[in-house]
């Protein structure tokens, strides 16, 4: 459970079906426990004030064509209404900011990035930069030594498992003291043959992670049976939270944007045959929940829920669905809700596992039944950083106080949970994180709301 003054809420209705949220604070509450709280500061970029340009197909024929091949039109309509609807609500019953203060990252400037990006990511980033105002002097290289580096680290099957650290061979080999939030738990590596590379990353308490590639699904496995072995504690997860590397057109293989190494699949084949051998079935506890980001193209969508999807597949069968809305500081949408090329919002889809059978309907079912839904609205922060929905998960396991969550493809730690991922850590790196006393105090953040 979070407490309440770290809570990263801005409003919420009362029948909890509309959330507004902050990004960075979401994740910043989430390295802490109501007891040991924590009070520092993510950063992040600035927050947008308008929406983005978009391109949007002339030709009636040709916005037909493009909006068959990247959207289920019935159910984009659906999603239209209630996103709609939200804001409507919010902008009546909201008279705040629409998200907090935050203290920014430092655009590098473009000689630095000419090393880095090819001259289309330069061009493209040099247009944002005008808006992103610097008070962490951080450069895009050296973004790049510590990504990399985790990178190279993760191949080796890092893990610590509640303060125990400990390598690929799965004996440890340092303890650290019982993590605390006041002074909160740290490791550090060097990079080998050189002592003055070295990284610190802060662990939130309770938490275990390991950093490797999600393909090494036997390391993870491995790790999580000798965590139950020695503390006494279920094999089993009551919550999995999955936001896989769909394929996507526009982020390549090896392609790099600001603060952003994450690699996406190939095919829709290859995250399947990914997802399918990570065993995570056998990981469910009985009513475990199941979350699972997905973009908006229909393959994908049944991909996961339809015949011989992941859902199917595991056993687990839909509950609810939460649509994302991405926004600027005013609450409009950062894209038309019917845009084209870009919609503003991204789904997560909730299912449960072992869900009580109950007898189909004889009628015509419907296209798309009426599953509940909810609206979760931000302002976007870092490239493809999303809200971290501790605060909002939570409701939806047996025990608030006791369970068991895991997130594959992390890419920042929990307090409570397990990560996995090649970026597990990324976001604990301590570069990554300001005192909020002294922020204030030397006067280093600013604010647009």
């Amino acid at each position: 459970m979070t407490n309440a003054k770290t809570s990263s809420f801005l409003w919420q209705s009362e029948d909890r079906q509309i959330t507004l949220i902050d990004i960075p604070r979401s994740i910043s509450s989430a390295q802490g426990t109501q007891d040991q709280p924590c009070h520092d500061l993510l950063s992040s970029t600035k927050a947008q004030t308008e929406p983005y340009q978009t391109n949007e197909p002339k030709s009636a024929q040709a916005r037909s064509k493009l909006v068959s091949n990247t959207v289920d039109v019935e159910l984009h309509k659906v999603y239209a209404e209630s996103l709609s609807d939200a804001l409507i609500r919010v902008r009546k019953a909201h008279g705040g900011p629409w998200c907090l203060p935050r203290p920014f990252l430092e655009t590098s400037t473009r000689a630095n990035l000419k090393r880095k990006l090819d001259a289309r990511d330069a061009d493209a980033l040099a247009s944002s930069s005008k808006a992103t105002t610097a008070t962490f002097q951080r450069t895009r290289h050296e973004d790049d030594i510590q990504d990399d580096f985790l990178q190279r680290l993760s191949k080796q099957a890092f893990s610590i498992v509640h303060g125990v650290e400990s390598t690929g061979d799965s004996h440890p080999y340092q303890y650290h003291q019982p993590a605390n939030l006041n002074t909160r738990a740290t490791f550090s590596v060097s990079e080998p043959g050189n002592c003055d590379a070295s990284y610190t990353f802060y662990i939130p308490p309770g938490s275990s992670f390991v950093l490797g590639p999600c393909s090494e699904a036997r390391t993870l496995h491995t790790y999580i049976r000798a965590q139950a072995q020695e503390l006494d504690v279920p094999k089993k997860f009551d919550l999995l939270l999955l936001d896989p590397p769909w394929p996507n057109r526009s982020v390549k293989r090896t392609h790099k944007t600001a603060h952003s190494t994450y690699s996406t699949a190939q095919s829709l084949e290859e995250i399947y045959e990914l997802l399918m051998g990570m065993d995570l079935d056998v990981l469910m506890a009985d009513s475990c929940l199941v979350a699972i980001w997905i973009t908006n193209k229909p393959a994908v969508r049944d991909l996961v829920l339809g015949d011989n999807g992941l859902f199917d597949c595991w056993g687990v069968e839909l509950i609810e669905e939460w649509i994302w809305l991405k926004t600027t500081v005013s609450g409009k949408p950062v894209t038309p809700i019917d845009s084209v090329w870009r919609k503003p919002y991204e789904v997560l889809l909730l299912g449960r596992k072992n869900k009580q059978y109950s007898v189909p309907s004889e009628e015509t079912p419907e296209e798309h039944p009426q599953i509940p839904r909810k609206v979760v609205i931000s302002i976007p922060d870092l490239h493809s950083r999303k809200p971290c929905l501790k605060e909002l998960l939570e409701h939806y396991v047996p025990d608030r106080m006791n369970y068991r969550a895991l997130e594959v493809f992390a890419r920042h730690l929990v307090a409570g949970w397990w990560s996995w991922g090649d970026e597990c850590i990324k976001f604990n790196g301590k570069q990554y994180w300001q005192n909020k006393r002294s922020l204030q105090k030397e006067k280093e953040w600013t604010t647009q709301v």
